[in-house]
């Protein structure tokens, strides 16, 4: 590493080498590049071990952005920043969607009979990763895993003139694509007639208890990764942990939490899964700040600790 006299330690970039942005409208970082914290205020020529630009964009950090791009004529709400997190839409299912029913619809072929019923499930789906969103939603990952191993399946490749915009769509006019394509659909069609259950919330679990979000390969703002169970299930094992929505007045920070996987490691614990199961049925709850809120919680102990 190098040693910058600037910076506050030997090995680490000087703070004036860093990206920043201050805005009135919004900023918004999703686990991607700085560059497009604001599409307006491009962030450019950071070293690569910080930013880097011109380089095509996670679908969490698209979504964000025109998530937050369709909110700018009117103050962004603490209802606009929760939904933006929790209505938990599939962003990528805007851009291949309309290519895959074309496929439903013109292209089966000889394996109409065996590939119907998973069309059916895509049409029907609601293009969300809520607890009662349709089976279709397992389809749409089995079939966007595979296809994100294919070179060139996109229709239209990333540009970085129009990097909010690009990749989208489906390239089923190559062979190579649509071949893959189907080799997908038939082996999601064979996997999910296994499973027993119809809804994505009888899916994903975190032991007993349903998980709304998905995998952020789709877009999906409330990201959960999972790892399959015996039982068909998946297993929630990372993902929206902490989340916390604030806002300020002249009485200071006013916040909304919840702790997704609860407090208390002990499955004995009363706190083992309270959260988690409020997490579920997306509510969270007022976060004390001041003394008098704090000292006004029913369960608000003091303890003084002496040598």
């Amino acid at each position: 590493w190098d040693v910058d006299p600037r910076a506050a330690q030997p090995g680490i970039f000087a703070a004036d080498q860093l990206p920043q942005l201050q805005r009135t409208d919004y900023v918004q970082h999703s686990n991607d590049s700085a560059w497009l914290a604001n599409p307006k205020a491009p962030l450019n020529g950071f070293s690569p071990v910080i930013s880097q630009d011109h380089i095509g964009l996670g679908p969490r950090a698209r979504f964000a952005v025109q998530r937050l791009q369709s909110l700018e004529k009117q103050p962004i709400s603490v209802a606009d920043l929760q939904n933006m997190v929790m209505d938990n839409e599939v962003y990528l299912a805007g851009q291949v969607m309309p290519d895959l029913l074309e496929y439903c619809a013109k292209h089966l072929g000889t394996d109409a009979a065996a590939l119907q019923p998973l069309c059916t499930s895509l049409k029907a789906w609601d293009q969300h990763a809520n607890l009662d969103s349709g089976i279709g939603l397992v389809h749409f990952i089995n079939l966007v895993e595979h296809l994100q191993q294919i070179p060139d399946a996109w229709r239209v490749p990333f540009d970085s003139s129009q990097p909010l915009t690009t990749p989208r769509g489906l390239a089923i006019d190559h062979i190579e694509v649509a071949k893959a394509l189907r080799e997908a659909m038939l082996a999601s069609s064979e996997e999910v007639s296994k499973l027993k259950a119809t809804r994505w919330g009888d899916i994903q679990v975190s032991g007993q208890t349903p998980m709304h979000g998905g995998p952020q390969q789709l877009g999906i703002y409330n990201a959960m990764q999972t790892v399959p169970r015996a039982d068909g299930k998946r297993e929630v094992v990372s993902g929206t942990s902490y989340l916390q929505i604030v806002t300020f007045d002249d009485k200071g920070p006013q916040a909304l939490g919840v702790l997704a996987f609860s407090e208390s490691s002990n499955p004995a614990s009363k706190h083992a899964k309270d959260q988690t199961q409020a997490f579920s049925e997306k509510k969270l709850r007022a976060l004390p700040f001041t003394e008098a809120q704090i000292k006004a919680d029913p369960h608000y102990q003091q303890q003084r600790i002496q040598e």
